[in-house]
């Protein structure tokens, strides 16, 4: 069971990943046209890790989606801290 402060938290990061890939922040020519949605974000007890949950509209390229956004994992990284 998660506490109210862990999903506090996890729907803060969620709102921000969406508003970066919304705004073009992450660009990149192989998701550009790609819709996706960030569904929800679990958060560790100490609130140091979170596992972000997302799929692009209509379930296409998710494999390709992935890796682009674990190429640019840093730069989520970076931005939340």
């Amino acid at each position: 069971m998660e506490s109210q402060r862990q999903i506090r938290f996890g729907e803060l990061i969620r709102s921000l990943i969406s508003d970066c890939l919304l705004k073009e922040d992450f660009y990149d020519e192989k998701i550009h046209a790609a819709s996706i949605t960030v569904s929800f974000v679990r958060m560790s007890k100490d609130l140091k890790i979170a596992n972000v949950y997302f799929m692009p509209l209509g379930g296409k390229d998710k494999t390709q989606i992935l890796e682009v956004l674990k190429d640019r994992k840093y730069i989520f990284q970076k931005f939340l801290s």
